[in-house]
């Protein structure tokens, strides 16, 4: 799996973004989707998906854990479509985030949650990569010999 900690979200932008590097007066991106850089000012509205959490009934659960676990349950497929309708998305989410606030986490977050996550997908942030499987047959192992 590639980490997700320099993907950023920009109000006003679609599509998630690279932090390549900081400038005199904001940030230089790359689009995920073209491939192209830019400046972003520092007055714009920047979200890295790092930092953002969904508010659980135990307090708030990073989005990054929550999409590696779906990454790992799904072996990197996509999920349901943020375009769906609201039962199949409300569902999705339940499955994946069974313990979520229902008070103060609404549709729109859920299907805002999909999209990014199906972005992430489609770059490839959730494919197994060899050196993930070896540590995965190492902890096998481990557990295997420890029993």
């Amino acid at each position: 799996m590639k980490p997700i900690k320099n993907i950023l979200a920009i109000s006003g932008r679609q599509g998630l973004f690279n932090l390549i590097t900081q400038t005199r007066t904001g940030i230089l991106v790359e689009s995920l989707n073209d491939m192209k850089r830019f400046t972003i000012s520092a007055q714009q509205q920047v979200h890295a998906l790092d930092e953002i959490a969904i508010y659980c009934k135990e307090g708030e659960k990073p989005i990054k854990d929550l999409y590696e676990k779906i990454g790992k349950s799904l072996n990197g497929e996509k999920s349901v479509s943020h375009k769906a309708n609201n039962p199949k998305i409300l569902a999705a989410f339940t499955n994946h985030v069974p313990d979520f606030d229902e008070d103060r986490v609404y549709i729109s977050d859920m299907k805002k949650f999909f999209n990014w996550y199906n972005m992430l997908c489609g770059y490839g942030f959730f494919l197994v990569e060899k050196d993930d499987e070896k540590e995965i047959d190492l902890d096998i192992k481990d557990k295997g010999s420890a029993s």
